[in-house]
């Protein structure tokens, strides 16, 4: 049976490293025994500092994958779904290779990150390194709870690890996107708690949704659900609050067992409401409330394979 990342169903943590790394050309047979190096190099630092609950994913960009991994492809691997949009600025990144450190320490964190790329760092140039941090008991920077109706348990798994029917080859990997999102947080302190409130889609405090006719069409957490706030989510959520001098938001991880679930709440949250979004134009007042107190500046998507995976893909080919 086929081992996932723990990283990816992991509880939440009170740190966040993300690096972003692009590949050089032509080492990619190396690079996938390092890949599986540094899987292992993770599971041995979770032990030795068991109290930090380190975790950690790999995940490998879109459009690297076939480069890296020419056997074999993850069903409706695509990039990054951007989509014309009035309401929300989007910028994709391109980025070959992606690792998450969770865990309670900072500097378990660090030496993580630092042992890693050590194991890359003939292979790959570091691109960007990113840091997020645990904000009032799971809070956003807007104040409110952060995706207070995540799924939990084996919900969990169901939704963020690819179906071993569905598809043997990547069964328990996971399909990842990757937003960092950046507050206007000037604007955003100038509404008042009921306004934000309308926004967002549930209360401030308690993070319980809203109930009509306060709970509107295009909240932030109606546009989550499709529209009907009796479904239950698309995806597992990972959201780490960031904050430097000028500038400070969220970086987001979106895991989905198939491709298609993240697409479709992007699709919808912009305002595309017909079944065919190629064709569709978005609906202008249908948009998601939230962006307009937002933009993403780096947006990638990715394929987190499973452990076996990872180890049986370095191995010499038989024969």
């Amino acid at each position: 049976m086929a081992r996932e990342q723990l990283g990816i169903c992991a509880e939440a943590n009170l740190h966040a490293s993300y690096l972003l790394f692009n590949a050089i050309e032509g080492h990619e047979a190396p690079l996938r025994q390092k890949l599986a190096r540094v899987a292992q190099l993770l599971a041995r630092l979770a032990e030795h500092f068991s109290e930090a609950q380190l975790t950690g994913v790999v995940a490998i960009g879109a459009n690297y994958w076939d480069s890296l991994y020419p056997g074999a492809r993850p069903l409706g691997l695509q990039p990054f779904p951007l989509l014309a949009s009035d309401h929300l600025a989007q910028t994709e990144i391109w980025a070959d290779l992606f690792i998450q450190i969770r865990s309670d320490r900072l500097d378990v964190n660090y030496i993580a990150c630092q042992q890693i790329c050590q194991i890359v760092k003939n292979h790959v140039d570091l691109l960007e390194q990113l840091q997020g941090f645990r904000y009032l008991d799971g809070r956003d920077l807007t104040g409110f709870i952060d995706t207070p109706h995540n799924p939990k348990g084996s919900r969990k798994r169901q939704l963020a690890l690819v179906d071993a029917i569905k598809q043997p080859v990547f069964a328990a990997g996971s399909y990842l996107y990757l937003q960092r999102w950046h507050y206007d947080m000037a604007h955003w302190q100038q509404l008042d708690i009921c306004q934000q409130e309308e926004i967002m889609g549930i209360s401030k405090i308690e993070g319980m949704l809203l109930t009509p006719p306060r709970l509107h069409q295009n909240s932030h957490t109606l546009t989550s659900r499709l529209g009907n706030m009796e479904s239950t989510p698309l995806l597992v959520m990972q959201n780490m609050p960031f904050a430097q001098h000028n500038s400070q938001g969220l970086i987001s991880l979106s895991f989905a067992g198939e491709p298609e679930r993240f697409s479709q709440q992007l699709h919808y949250q912009l305002g595309y409401r017909q079944n065919d979004p190629e064709n569709s134009e978005p609906t202008n007042n249908q948009y998601d409330l939230l962006f307009d107190f937002c933009h993403t500046d780096l947006c990638a998507a990715f394929f987190a394979p499973s452990l076996s995976f990872l180890e049986m893909a370095c191995l010499p080919a038989s024969g």
